[in-house]
């Protein structure tokens, strides 16, 4: 297998700079999971590691091998694009030994791996058919087993499931999870869904306007956000923001205070709090109104208006209705500066 490295990558067209400036280490047998909005980055990133796209400044290592202007055919590297891509007028058993047989691989050689990939990835039974015939989901199981049947150093996933119903989404996550570990393959994931980036990911690093914000395990990312960006991007639903002001052990907000467990300099901050932290129904404590309700079968969201400030509030079923006062109180919260970095990450 291998590892990769991005140092100081910047990717700069007349219009707009994709990349800007960009170290990242994706490590031997790893699964990095990239996150962020359209635009942010991602897919550029991708095709950087892949050799299709030039860079305007810095360079590309495989195993501290610098392979910047290594054409994409001599790297070993395997990519599942969003978009299908596949030879519309080959069957599905022909697209996956597409890869092979370019190689000189011996057929039965092929007819054995094709098979072990389509019947891990629960598709052996459409090896006949053309790929027009399948749905969309299943299209892009092909494309991951071709991927994977010629066994590459590794694995580079744009949005692979971007397609599929919600409840395919769900099945695929831990199929690849299993894949990936299974193979030991180090492996590039690609998505703008943080659940996924939660399951999924050894580490991830959350991208956007082609920075990397935050790079981290799941619950670093999730916990201690870094930035404003990374606290509203990651998590659902987003964290709430109240704006505040800190004076010596406290920050104060339109709707009351939270004591600090150290003093911080006096000024203007940002609280976010998790729609979990919040604490329902404390004697005492915040005073909102809720506006509204959201069903979610075990639980609940409601969004309660605190002096003004809106936040949103995990209940459970049968908890407050729409115009009923509630009191709010938390003991987890993340202070953040005007600049949007993060000040302290509150336990207590």
């Amino acid at each position: 297998m291998t590892s990769i490295r991005l140092e100081r990558v910047t990717v700069a067209y007349p219009a707009v700079t994709a990349l800007d400036d960009v170290t990242l280490n994706v490590e031997d047998r790893e699964l990095l999971v990239l996150i962020g909005p359209s635009g942010s980055g991602k897919t550029t990133l991708m095709r950087v590691v892949a050799g299709l796209e030039n860079i305007t400044d810095g360079d590309v290592l495989y195993d501290g091998e610098i392979v910047t202007t290594m054409p994409p055919r001599e790297r070993d590297i395997s990519m599942v694009f969003q978009e299908k891509v596949l030879f519309s007028h080959k069957s599905v058993r022909k697209n996956v030994s597409f890869p092979l047989e370019v190689r000189g691989v011996r057929r039965e050689e092929i007819d054995r791996r094709v098979l072990a990939e389509t019947r891990m990835l629960a598709i052996a039974r459409f090896l006949e058919r053309m790929p027009k015939d399948l749905a969309a989901g299943h299209q892009q199981l092909v494309q991951a087993a071709r991927a994977l049947v010629r066994r590459p150093s590794a694995l580079l996933l744009d949005e692979p499931l971007s397609r599929m119903d919600a409840a395919a989404r769900k099945t695929m996550r831990t199929e690849i999870r299993l894949l990936q570990r299974g193979y030991g393959v180090t492996t590039l994931y690609a998505t703008n869904d943080h659940e996924e980036a939660m399951v999924l990911g050894d580490r991830i690093a959350v991208l956007n306007e082609g920075r990397i914000h935050q790079l981290g395990t799941p619950a670093e990312i999730y916990r201690e956000p870094i930035d404003l960006f990374t606290a509203g991007f990651v998590g659902s639903p987003p964290m709430s923001f109240l704006p505040g002001d800190v004076t010596g052990r406290e920050v104060r907000m339109a709707c009351g205070y939270l004591p600090l467990p150290h003093g911080l300099a006096p000024g203007p901050v940002t609280v976010g709090v998790r729609a979990h932290d919040w604490e329902i129904g404390a004697p005492a404590g915040f005073t909102g109104v809720v506006g509204m309700y959201e069903n979610h079968g075990d639980h609940g969201y409601v969004q309660a208006d605190l002096s003004g400030d809106e936040v949103t509030v995990r209940v459970d079923i049968g908890g407050p209705h729409v115009g009923d006062t509630v009191k709010l109180w938390t003991r987890r919260f993340h202070i953040f500066d005007t600049s949007g970095r993060a000040i302290c990450h509150v336990r207590q």
